[in-house]
């Protein structure tokens, strides 16, 4: 059997690392290089780098450091400080890491190169196939054009960044990306404001006994948690899951790993419908809403799922699933992983029972094996996601 061809591997980063690898080690022997001179500030890139080293160790492949030649860079990329991200800046970075990883490639005699660079979901593959071949050319060495994230590459590379326990950043590298990311928060930060004071000054239900909005969060939750509506207990502590079925939906959670003051600090928690509905009929029990309730809420739980960018969604109970997945969705859910793009997002879904019907549904002998593997499924989207 023929030996297998060398690549020279331009990682970014560690995470992106792992799925990468996994993917070219049965074709090629890989060793990594670990190039990112545009990375500050330094401790960031020691960080970085020691990540990368703890990859190539656990995945059994040998890794190479380039220079950290920070002035050069900066030198490169002059007159264009100001460019927004994903801008010529951004180009002129990836063609400076991808040409000096297709020069060594020539020098240590590798068949090919390639990048890392591609399993991101924000890095533009036909950029970065352009920019690799321009260097084949130049240094006569074959560019493998591989788009990474497709096939699942890029989850692929979150589930085997959560084994390794990786740190994972949320800024690209340089100090302009990273003031980027901090002015986009902001005024992120500052939009979610302005929504929660136009809607908590919403009155078009004013039939409503003691009309109070009830939800819990901020912009930019990776965890997104949609109920029905706000029960008498809810509209008392005007916090969204404080009554018996909340303290139930914790305890799944809890016997997870999550605690309630976790998820409340890290997740954007919600109901369809943002005011209590009153009483039903009787005076036991809380209403359901009515139609004209979902009507005037539905576009207020559209922009908050917009403010929230969840990656992952739960939705606990029928109507908050008939709601974001169609009149035919429903219990039926509970149990599958959903892929779904709500308002041009891609977000992964989860369906739970509710709560307060829990000792109805899942003591249906069908029931049970669907909501002992959608915990299951909870219990790894979390890892995944938090």
């Amino acid at each position: 059997m023929s030996a297998k061809p060398g690549i020279l591997l331009h990682i970014c980063c560690a995470p992106d690392a792992t799925s990468v690898f996994e993917r070219l080690n049965a074709r090629f022997r890989v060793i990594g290089f670990f190039y990112n001179p545009q990375i500050e500030p330094y401790d960031e890139y020691e960080r970085r780098l020691a990540e990368t080293h703890k990859v190539a160790k656990a995945m059994g492949f040998e890794l190479v450091c380039g220079e950290y030649d920070l002035d050069r860079w900066i030198q490169a990329v002059k007159g264009l400080e100001t460019e927004p991200e994903k801008g010529k800046r951004c180009e002129v970075c990836y063609a400076f890491r991808l040409e000096e990883t297709a020069r060594l490639a020539r020098e240590k005699g590798f068949e090919y190169f390639t990048t890392t660079l591609s399993v991101s979901p924000h890095k533009s593959f036909e950029w970065l196939k352009d920019m690799g071949e321009a260097m084949s050319r130049k240094y006569d060495v074959s560019f493998l054009a591989e788009d990474f994230k497709k096939q699942d590459g890029f989850k692929r590379s979150l589930e085997l960044s959560e084994e390794l326990n990786l740190y994972r950043q949320d800024y690209c590298g340089c100090l302009q990306s990273l003031e980027a990311r901090h002015r986009l928060l902001r005024e992120q930060d500052e939009s979610f404001q302005l929504f929660t004071d136009e809607i908590r000054s919403c009155r078009h239900c004013a039939d409503f006994l003691e009309p109070g909005v009830v939800f819990q969060g901020g912009a930019n939750r990776p965890l997104m948690i949609i109920g029905q509506a706000p029960g008498r207990h809810e509209l008392k502590n005007l916090m969204p899951f404080s009554g018996p079925a909340g303290k139930r939906l914790w305890q799944w959670f809890g016997d997870l790993g999550y605690t309630e003051d976790y998820l409340r600090s890290n997740a954007h928690i919600t109901a369809v419908a943002k005011c209590y509905p009153g009483l039903a009929p009787g005076g036991k029990n809380d209403a359901p809403p009515s139609t004209q309730q979902l009507r005037n809420c539905i576009p207020w739980l559209e922009q908050e799922f917009s403010h929230a960018r969840p990656k992952l969604l739960i939705l606990v109970g029928s109507l908050a699933a008939k709601t974001l997945l169609g009149k035919d969705a429903g219990m039926k859910l509970v149990g599958q992983r959903i892929e779904r793009r709500i308002r041009e997002r891609k977000v992964t879904v989860l369906v739970l029972p509710h709560p307060s019907g829990l000792n109805r549904w899942p003591n249906m002998p069908a029931n049970k094996p669907k909501f002992e593997n959608a915990l299951a499924l909870l219990g790894e989207e979390l890892r995944l996601t938090l």
